[in-house]
């Protein structure tokens, strides 16, 4: 049984597994199967555990203390009038909402006396 390479090989280039024609060759390829799966698991068994890389040391409260330090120094901290700025949209937002809230509750209030009596 012989194959071309191209006949052997998918698109990828990955080989295909070649299927025997008859109960011999069958027995054959089992066989040779087995005996791969044995020594993978042997060669399995036999290799040496690897090593796992050692844990970092956990960081020290001091250490950590000056990180949180550096970080908020990084931060840009808005100015007196930015932050009124900013809490003022956020007090007119939820003013806004809530009204909007309550004419939908008193709609659906008067609707359903309307309608249940």
């Amino acid at each position: 049984m012989s194959q071309t390479r191209s006949d052997a090989e998918d698109l990828d280039g990955a080989p295909e597994a070649i299927e025997p024609q008859d109960a011999a060759e069958l027995k054959a390829a089992g066989a040779t199967r087995t005996k791969e799966k044995k020594s993978r698991a042997k060669a399995k068994a036999a290799a040496p555990e690897r090593k796992s890389t050692p844990r970092k040391k956990r960081t020290s409260l001091p250490l950590f203390y000056r990180q949180v330090v550096a970080e908020l120094r990084k931060v840009v901290w808005p100015t007196r009038t930015e932050l009124f700025t900013y809490t003022s949209v956020v007090i007119v937002f939820v003013l806004c909402i809530i009204g909007i809230v309550a004419l939908i509750d008193f709609g659906l209030t008067h609707a359903v006396q309307a309608v249940f009596g």
